[in-house]
């Protein structure tokens, strides 16, 4: 449906796969908490002269400054710094600005350990540029996720193919279903490019949790995805609104949005008392009265 590379699917071979979780917030801090575990025992293995406290002390996470709250929040839960680094004047956060971000780190003695992206930024609906950002990652050991929690759902659409440019190099990415798909909240999916570092990060053993079927099936255990032990059975609206609707109704509910988004931009743009303050994206359009701020301050209490 989403044309998601092949390593993200539980149908092919490799530890890749997908998870359901509650929100986008829940699936940027399992990927947050996954991506710090993996960074504390790959540096335990490089330096065993510094202890786990003096690591943790100097691991450091990177977004936008154009990212949801939830990133930064993220880094809070996780008791690790995430530094928003400034977009440039289109919004867009690229490689360049996190090299840079990096490299002073490093010389300053920090752990850079991962980079949250977004696709679909809250406030203009920008989309950060993966594949730069994924050259950056890859050259200095660093998760990348990406967190696409309203423009997801647009990548069901060909012409929208542009959006999955660097999908494939990502360690993780997550949308809402409860958004674009027209699924009742809580609803986010989420993949992983190797879910054992999920699970090697979340996984507790008690007694009391062990069952016959323990490494005798090829059937994920999603406790170890995720933060909560118990799960709500959430892939049962999926499945009921893929049936109701079927992937072209949803494909068209996308471009309906779209498309009186497009419509309303021309109606601004028309307008000689309005001005854009981004390019429409998606279902988005991003506009202001023109003058002093407060006459648009004014117009948002009055609607």
């Amino acid at each position: 449906f989403l044309k998601l590379p092949s390593h993200f699917l539980h149908e092919t071979e490799g530890p890749g796969g997908g998870v359901i979780q509650g929100s986008a917030s829940e699936a940027v801090l399992v990927a947050v908490l996954a991506a710090r575990e993996q960074a504390v025992r790959r540096e335990r293995e490089l330096h065993p002269e510094m202890s786990e406290s003096d690591i943790r002390g100097k691991l450091i996470a990177y977004s936008s400054d154009q990212s949801n709250s939830c990133i930064e929040k993220a880094g809070v839960l996780a008791a690790m710094p995430v530094k928003l680094l400034p977009a440039s004047e289109d919004l867009v956060l690229r490689g360049p600005a996190l090299r840079s971000a990096i490299e002073r780190d490093v010389a300053a003695g920090y752990i850079p350990v991962i980079c949250i992206a977004t696709l679909g930024t809250t406030g203009t609906c920008a989309y950060d540029d993966i594949e730069s950002l994924a050259g950056v990652c890859e050259e200095h050991g660093v998760w990348l996720h990406v967190d696409a929690a309203y423009a997801g759902g647009a990548l069901a659409l060909d012409e929208c193919a542009e959006l999955r440019r660097g999908l494939d190099r990502v360690d993780s990415l997550n949308f809402n279903l409860h958004k674009f798909m027209l699924v009742n909240f809580d609803c986010a999916a989420m993949w992983l490019r190797d879910a054992n570092k999920v699970v090697d990060s979340f996984d507790v053993d008690r007694i009391y949790l062990k069952h016959k079927y323990e490494g005798h099936t090829p059937i994920p255990d999603f406790r170890h995805w995720q933060i909560p032990l118990g799960r709500r059975f959430r892939a049962l609206k999926v499945w009921i609104t893929f049936r109701t609707l079927g992937a072209e109704g949803l494909r068209a509910h996308v471009r309906k949005h779209i498309e009186l988004a497009t419509q309303f931009e021309s109606l601004v743009k028309s307008d000689a008392r309005f001005e854009l303050i981004a390019p429409r994206a998606l279902g988005l359009v991003c506009f202001r009265a023109k003058g002093d701020n407060e006459i648009t301050s004014q117009l948002l209490q009055r609607l």
